[in-house]
């Protein structure tokens, strides 16, 4: 059986239907500016502004840098662990346990290492991504306040637009001029964790 509504229900349902006309009424009383629409997109910004390039190729060189480095550390671990298997049938037990200890001690920090290095270029991609936002943002408002619009819209969010409203070739060559370039900068390595027995020692 359907429940009657009880009367709190009822007047609170009734308040909430005069509540909307009431601030409908009020928003039709006041003065809205006529929106006028540009649109720019990011996704050519972000590739074709001479900034962007200088970051990519940045980023490309430490990446590269980062790699060799670590190829480097690669190959003589693997060249150590070929040498470490010769020694399996002419070492007491113990003493090849201790040296295959060892051997894994540094196959952690070097997986350790990977992983610090690639955070380290994700967060300095991050960094320098949010200085161009931030060059971005007056260039943005000079825009909207040259072409008289209210709203700048990003074009992947629009199915289809007149002629006239896309500024993206003007917001690249403003920011070209405001900022050509900017420094990739890696943030420092994390301090590593002191061992366990050096804990305890203190």
């Amino acid at each position: 059986m359907t429940k009657i509504m009880n009367v709190k229900n009822i007047s609170a349902a009734v308040l909430a239907v005069f509540s909307v006309l009431f601030v409908s009424n009020v928003a039709l009383s006041q003065e809205i500016p006529t929106a006028k629409i540009i649109v720019v997109d990011n996704r050519v910004v972000s590739t074709n502004a001479a900034v962007a390039k200088d970051i990519n190729r940045q980023a490309t060189q430490i990446q590269t840098q980062m790699e060799a480095e670590l190829k480097t550390k690669e190959n003589a671990l693997r060249a150590e662990n070929e040498d470490l298997k010769t020694k399996i049938n002419i070492m007491p037990q113990e003493s090849y346990n201790q040296l295959q200890q060892q051997f894994q001690v540094k196959v952690n920090e070097y997986q350790q290492d990977v992983q610090i290095k690639n955070r380290q270029l994700e967060i300095a991609i991050v960094n320098a991504n949010a200085e161009i936002e931030r060059a971005l943002k007056p260039i943005l408002q000079n825009i909207l306040k040259e072409t008289g619009a209210t709203m700048l819209m990003d074009k992947n969010l629009i199915r289809e637009q007149v002629p006239g409203l896309d500024v993206t070739t003007r917001v690249i060559e403003q920011l070209d001029l405001a900022m050509p370039s900017i420094t990739v900068e890696l943030p420092p390595v994390p301090e590593a964790a002191p061992a366990p027995e050096a804990a305890q020692a203190n």
